[in-house]
């Protein structure tokens, strides 16, 4: 007996790379035929990307060699998409900041615990398609699967070009899109596919144009923005902290101090543009600011200090519920008021519901690299605290049915 395969198909779904919308009927197909390579849209080494005629006895596309053919493509960029993205909603979460604040880190160590299941019980976390998310899946094994755990290992730059992007031509002009990070998300009756964009800090940097302003078109689709600040690049933390060669031989940044404000103010003006918003309406999502290697600056907080001693969770792993994390908020908001003033104000000026979480990816200072002054780890003292949170807070705010029990009011 023959099976049919049988999809429900959403109306229309939303290209995770190039953000063009399209009937989900009008979905393209990666020709799997040795001799069909060459497209005019992705490049001459690539398959061609077509619309079905022909099918299957099992209802699956065949390529005009014959081949059976699953993959799918934007039927405008011309870049692979995952079946599920038909099918189901899409949730848009952009990771932004200034160079070097530690995104790739946060970002590898969130999506590392979130598969475990227990930073939020109940909730599924997966990869779609593990060949899409393979940059992700390459630093989670640096830090945290290594085959040599007690070697050090170097902790890479995002870089503006290379392995994280993908390009398509779009009439004459040659585009280039970041790779998304894609993952299913199930709790309860909620399901959705999580996107998450991981740019190079300096395309949100000021002044930055085409093409990477075209790279961080994301933030016109986002449900909310991750604003990633490593408050060890300001010099009025150094000082408290025992002076800026002191941070930076405990593994803080030794870079040139990165302007948040600045990033932020220039990542909303890009959100205004893409959405056509006036300057006088609120923006539609909510700004999480992520404060990163918080096992170094915490001295200067105590207020956050006070608030996590009186967390209690199942789990080191697990996310607190929304009482806890306010009064965490709450102690994020006076280390900002004492050490970075103009950040407070610059958030609290295009987005009054913004929330501050603290984060740690490593768990511990890194060292730096004499020859080549990058920083390196010992990937078994890798230990992430609240590296996930962050996203949380946001998932919370973009879905708040599937996460109430995160959600609160950072203005109370």
């Amino acid at each position: 007996m023959t099976t049919t395969l049988r999809r429900t198909l959403r109306p229309n779904t939303t290209c995770p790379q190039c953000w063009s919308q399209f009937p989900s009927a009008d979905v393209r197909f990666i020709a799997e035929s040795p001799t069909l390579v060459g497209d005019p849209v992705v490049g001459s080494d690539e398959p061609l990307r077509f619309l079905p005629t022909r099918f299957d006895r099992q209802g699956r596309a065949l390529d005009p060699g014959g081949a059976v053919c699953m993959r799918m493509a934007c039927p405008v960029c011309h870049l692979e998409i995952p079946p599920a993205l038909l099918e189901v909603g899409q949730t848009v979460v952009s990771v932004v900041g200034a160079p070097s604040s530690g995104k790739s880190v946060l970002l590898a160590a969130a999506t590392f615990t979130m598969r475990s299941g227990l930073v939020v019980p109940g909730l599924d976390f997966a990869d779609i398609d593990p060949s899409l998310n393979d940059l992700t899946i390459d630093l989670e094994g640096t830090l945290f699967k290594s085959a040599t755990p007690d070697v050090p290992t170097m902790i890479a730059k995002t870089e503006t070009s290379g392995r994280l992007y993908r390009s398509y031509r779009r009439g004459d002009l040659r585009i280039t899109a970041p790779k998304p990070q894609l993952f299913g998300l199930a709790r309860g009756g909620m399901r959705s596919v999580l996107a998450l964009y991981d740019n190079a800090g300096e395309h949100f940097l000021p002044g930055a144009v085409p093409p990477f302003e075209q790279a961080t078109r994301h933030l016109g689709v986002s449900s909310a923005i991750v604003l990633v600040i490593d408050p060890t690049q300001d010099p009025r933390v150094h000082g408290p902290l025992g002076g800026r060669e002191h941070v930076a031989a405990l593994g803080g940044s030794s870079s040139a101090p990165g302007r948040a404000d600045l990033v932020l103010l220039e990542l909303v003006n890009r959100v205004r543009r893409q959405r056509g918003l006036s300057a006088n309406e609120p923006l539609p999502l909510r700004v999480i600011v992520a404060l990163s290697k918080h096992d170094l600056w915490s001295p200067l907080a105590p207020e956050i200090e006070d608030a996590l001693r009186g967390a209690s969770t199942a789990h080191p792993m697990r996310a607190p519920h929304g009482a806890t994390l306010a009064h965490v908020h709450q102690g994020g908001v006076a280390f900002l008021e004492r050490h970075l003033p103009e950040v407070l104000g610059a958030v609290r000026s295009v987005e009054p519901g913004f929330k501050v979480v603290p984060f740690s990816g490593l768990g511990r200072a890194p060292q730096r690299d004499e020859a080549s002054g990058g920083m390196s780890i010992v990937p078994s003292h890798v230990r992430p605290t609240w590296a996930a949170v962050p996203f949380v807070v946001a998932l919370s705010e973009a879905l708040p049915e599937a996460l109430q029990e995160y959600r609160f009011d950072a203005r109370a």
